[in-house]
């Protein structure tokens, strides 16, 4: 078996490297525009990333060196905005110097440093709200939450969980809400209700399926697998933590690998199958120890320490717990300070160290009855019927405002077909006037063309009875001449021979001659 791990351990060292070229390369890049940046936001942009990538590979001392860096500079450049009154620049300093605070309260949180980690997402949340950036509210918020589970303090955590919910409820954040709602599943599943922890767990999956958020799908097929295992239907939850090492494997999620690796064993110790239990919980303490992350470190530490003593490995069994125990006090987690309690309770009964095992049996129960207590239920019950109110008032205000909308649109669709109707009427009225006016003018212009016909017909009549009067003056002239004419002629033929007499006389002359 030793083999057979160490030959796991190669592996998921080289594994575990080969991801951090990538961003270290990042890393380089962004410190060469470093090196070139002026005293202006973009400097401020490159040294939060460089912090954040840092955060991601964790490597935290560099992330804690160039948060703190852009913190400095951010001050440097709200200083100098100040003076130009500068508003634009000012908003942009504080909400970066915001997330380089919450980033290395990430770090802290990493490192199990609690305190430091609340320390520093109180001051990222001071400085949202002073600029009102409810994204970077309701994720400090919900950060905030975190560290209360991590130190057991539970109506705290889901008194933050629901706070930050309500806000990405108002700014309709998809990928914040299936987190709020992860969440608060999680505080139900220790409080035992597992009943609304299922509940929210698969409300988080469906809502992470639908924005296609990978990790948050892993992270909640692992939380469904875990509730499954607290009801024994080890099937189902073997399959859910497959699933979701399958997905933290693709996406190289480190952490989330090692949690994978360590529910798994779980299952695994659940069944008795101890030599299955402790490869993955060994798998997973190798990742836990390259990150540094304490409080995984003290949760596999004291699952292998559990899975020793039942194979009678005493020895092995109390360095393991004790390390667990350890961790737990220096992170002051009380969960983890009550589970290393019980496992040296099991390995000082089966050594027979009686007195020890009382003495852990007082304090394993001291830490379980101050995180599962009858007031820390009621302050979580008190919780959820507080946001439950709260969003009946809210949804109760909805359809009041929905009513007085639809009122108003009513009103405003009668206004605004009055208005129509005075419009209709007041164009119609408009073309009558423009018609008669139209009919007016035409009128006036027939009038006018019939008065000017009237007088040419006059002048016409006028012109045509001179004409028949001129007409009737030559007739009668005419006449007056003719009459003179058959007068004269008249006259002539009274005095003149006739022709047939001028010719009798002209035939008698001319016979006349002929005797002659």
């Amino acid at each position: 078996m030793k083999s057979t791990i160490n030959h796991f351990f190669c592996f998921l060292f080289l594994f575990l490297l080969s991801p951090c070229f990538s961003q270290n390369q990042e890393i380089d890049s962004l410190l060469t525009l470093l090196s070139k940046d002026r005293k202006d936001t973009n400097k401020l942009l490159h040294l939060y990333l460089v912090s954040d990538l840092n955060e991601t590979i964790g490597n935290y001392d560099e992330g804690l060196l160039y948060g703190q860096k852009a913190i400095d500079f951010s001050d440097e450049l709200i200083f100098d905005a100040e003076q130009e009154k500068d508003a634009q620049t000012i908003s942009y300093a504080k909400k970066f110097k915001g997330k380089a605070y919450n980033n290395m309260a990430l770090i802290y949180f990493g490192q199990g440093n609690y305190s430091a980690s609340l320390k520093n997402h109180t001051i990222a949340l001071e400085i949202r709200l002073s600029i009102d950036d409810k994204r970077g509210i309701a994720s400090s918020y919900n950060n905030i939450g975190n560290i209360y589970y991590m130190q057991g303090n539970y109506a705290e955590a889901i008194s933050n969980y629901f706070d930050s919910y309500k806000m990405r409820e108002k700014i309709g954040d998809k990928p914040g809400l299936a987190t709020s709602l992860n969440n608060i599943g999680s505080v139900y599943r220790i409080q035992n209700n597992l009943e609304k922890a299922l509940l929210n767990f698969q409300t988080s999956l469906k809502l992470r399926k639908e924005i296609k958020d990978i990790k948050g799908e892993a992270d909640s097929y692992n939380n469904i697998g875990i509730v499954f295992n607290d009801l024994k239907d080890y099937s189902k939850s073997l399959d859910n933590y497959f699933i979701s090492l399958k997905i933290r494997k693709e996406i190289d999620d480190k952490s989330g690998i090692s949690n994978s690796y360590m529910n798994i064993g779980s299952v695994y110790a659940s069944t008795k199958n101890n030599q299955e239990a402790l490869k993955y919980y060994f798998l997973a303490l190798e990742i836990q120890e390259i990150l540094g992350d304490k409080a995984g470190t003290a949760t596999i530490c004291n699952n292998i320490g559990t899975v020793l003593i039942l194979e009678k490995k005493y020895s092995n069994a109390e360095s393991y717990l004790i390390k667990a125990k350890n961790l737990a006090h220096e992170i002051g987690h009380k969960e983890y300070l009550r589970d290393a309690y019980l496992g040296m309770t099991t390995l000082d009964s089966v050594n027979g160290n009686f007195k020890g095992a009382f003495e852990n049996r007082k304090k394993f129960i001291l830490y379980r009855d101050s995180l599962d207590n009858e007031e820390t239920r009621k302050k979580t019950i008190q919780n959820q019927m507080t946001y439950d109110f709260e969003k009946k008032e809210a949804v109760a205000t909805a359809e009041h405002k929905k009513e007085l909308e639809k009122q108003d649109l009513v009103a405003n669709e009668k206004s605004r077909k009055q208005t129509i109707i005075i419009l209709f009427v007041a164009f119609g009225l408009l073309l009558v006037l423009v018609f008669s006016g139209f009919i007016f003018r035409s009128l006036r212009i027939t009038r006018k063309q019939k008065n000017i016909i009237e007088k040419q017909k006059n002048i016409v009549e006028a012109q045509k009875l001179e004409v028949e009067l001129q007409k009737l003056m030559v007739e009668e002239h005419q006449k007056e001449i003719i009459d003179s004419i058959m007068y004269a002629r008249r006259i002539q033929r009274s005095l003149l021979p006739s022709e047939k007499y001028i010719e009798r006389n002209m035939k008698r002359l001319n016979t006349k001659k002929v005797n002659k």
